[in-house]
């Protein structure tokens, strides 16, 4: 079973800081931007703003059917569901804090405000 710690270690693991500007390499794979992993009937989904998808307007909040697998390539992570894959972008603000959470600091015990 895929959990948001495996995707969020897998992101923070795999993602390349280059891709974050480029977009000329669009590949046709809708993009979640501002992105978070959420836990929903023993499966993970992901919320966020959808990007570069024919059926969506550019920036409108979407989530995800359960997330079935995930991958990289060339910097880029990749989640897969039953029908679709998107590529993630930048993760929410509150991802990013946990990603730059000091070593020493134990990152079940931070709050995050909005």
């Amino acid at each position: 079973m895929v959990t948001v710690d495996d995707i969020t270690g897998f992101f923070l693991d795999n993602s390349s800081d280059t891709r974050k500007v480029e977009r000329s390499n669009f590949n046709g794979v809708p993009i979640i931007e501002s992105w978070i992993g959420l836990p929903k009937k023993e499966k993970v989904i992901i919320k966020g703003h959808i990007h570069n998808h024919k059926e969506y307007l550019q920036g409108v909040k979407i989530s995800t059917s359960g997330v079935t697998g995930y991958f990289s390539k060339s910097g880029r992570v990749y989640v897969t569901t039953k029908n679709s894959i998107y590529e993630l972008g930048q993760p929410l603000n509150g991802v990013e804090l946990l990603i730059t959470a000091p070593k020493f600091q134990n990152s079940e015990k931070i709050t995050y405000w909005s």
